[in-house]
C-alpha cells in the first residue's frame, strides 16, 4: 500500500525524535563531563573507622541492655524447693531460666551447691539469695543403714536338702548365700536347660563361681526324674535354639537333616552334622528324645 505524502512525513518526524532521545543524554555527557568525587586513603580510613566505632557502640548497647536484669532478693528465709516458677521470676529470672530451675527443685534440692550445678542459674543471683536459703532436713534411717552396714553372709547351721529341679526362687532364698539374684537365676537356667544333671551346671550361670558352688554344695541335691526332654523329631527350630546348648545354627542343621532324612531313628544320628562333635552331643544328649 502507498503511503500518502503526508504520512511518510509523519513518520520521518517521528523517527526523528526517537533517534533524538536516543542521544540527547549521550550528547549531555560528552560536553558537560561529570567530576569524579576524589576520596584520599586517609579519609577512607576515617570512614572505616567511625563506622567500626558505631558498630561496637551499638553491641555493648544490645549487651548491656539484656544485662541490666535487676534480681531481687526474697523477703524473707525461704526453701528453694517451695518457689513455683513466678516466684524464681520475681527473684529475676527469665522464664525459661525460671522452667529450668524449676524443674531441679521437683526433683530436690538438698544445698547451696546443688542450685549453683544448675547451668542456668547466674552466679549474681545465688550471691545475693544464697544467704535467704535453707533446706529441709532428711533422714531416712532405712538407707543410712544399708549404706554403712556390710551385708555379710554367716554359715547357718541349719540341716537343709533342696532340690534344685523343682524348687521355685523363694525357696532357694532359704540356703545360705544365695539371694534373690542367684535365685532367680538358677531357676532361669534350669527352665532353659530342662533341669540340671549335675551341681556343677550352675558355673554356667553368670558370676557364679567354684567358691559359691562349694559352699552351697551341702546344701543342695539333685533328682534327675525331674529333667524335661525335647523330641528332635518334633521340636521346632524356634524350640530347638532356645535350648542353652544349642545355638541356631545347629538347631538348623538338626532340621534341615530331619526333613531330608524323614526324621531321626535314633538320637546319635545328630552327629552326622559338622557342627555338632563328640563333646558338644554329651551335653545335649540328656536332653533329647526321638520318641
Amino acid at each position: 500500500m502507498l503511503l500518502s505524502k503526508r504520512n511518510r512525513r509523519g513518520i520521518f518526524w517521528l523517527l526523528l525524535i526517537i533517534i533524538l532521545i536516543a542521544i540527547t543524554p549521550r550528547l549531555i555527557r560528552a560536553f558537560s563531563p561529570m567530576q569524579e568525587p576524589i576520596i584520599s586513603f586517609e579519609e577512607m580510613k576515617e570512614i572505616h573507622k567511625d563506622f567500626v566505632v558505631k558498630k561496637e557502640k551499638k553491641k555493648k548497647s544490645r549487651y548491656s541492655k539484656k544485662k541490666k536484669r535487676k534480681f531481687s532478693k526474697p523477703k524473707s528465709k525461704v526453701n528453694p524447693n517451695d518457689l513455683s516458677q513466678e516466684d524464681w521470676e520475681q527473684l529475676g529470672l527469665s522464664k525459661k531460666q525460671a522452667a529450668i530451675v524449676l524443674k531441679f527443685s521437683q526433683r530436690g534440692l538438698q544445698s547451696n551447691e546443688d542450685l549453683q550445678k544448675i547451668f542456668v542459674f547466674p552466679e549474681e543471683l545465688f550471691t545475693l539469695i544464697k544467704d535467704s536459703l535453707y533446706y529441709p532436713v532428711t533422714s531416712d534411717s532405712k538407707w543410712e543403714k544399708n549404706k554403712y552396714e556390710k551385708k555379710e553372709y554367716v554359715k547357718k547351721e541349719v540341716n537343709l536338702s533342696i532340690d534344685i529341679n523343682s524348687v521355685s526362687a523363694q525357696e532357694l532364698e532359704v540356703i545360705p548365700g544365695i539371694g534373690p539374684f542367684f535365685a532367680n537365676k538358677i531357676v532361669e537356667q534350669r527352665d532353659e536347660l530342662g533341669g540340671y544333671i549335675s551341681k556343677e551346671q550352675l558355673l554356667e550361670i553368670w558370676k557364679f563361681d567354684q567358691e559359691k558352688l562349694d559352699a552351697i554344695d551341702e546344701y543342695i541335691i539333685l533328682k534327675q526324674v525331674s529333667i524335661h526332654k525335647m523330641n528332635i523329631n518334633t521340636a521346632s527350630l524356634d524350640r530347638l535354639k532356645r535350648h542353652p546348648y544349642i545355638s541356631y545354627s545347629i538347631a538348623n542343621s538338626i532340621v534341615k537333616m530331619r526333613e531330608m532324612n524323614g526324621g531321626f531313628a535314633t538320637v546319635s544320628e545328630i552327629k552326622k552334622s559338622k557342627l555338632i562333635n563328640e563333646e558338644l552331643f554329651q551335653k545335649i544328649l540328656p536332653y533329647i528324645i526321638t520318641e
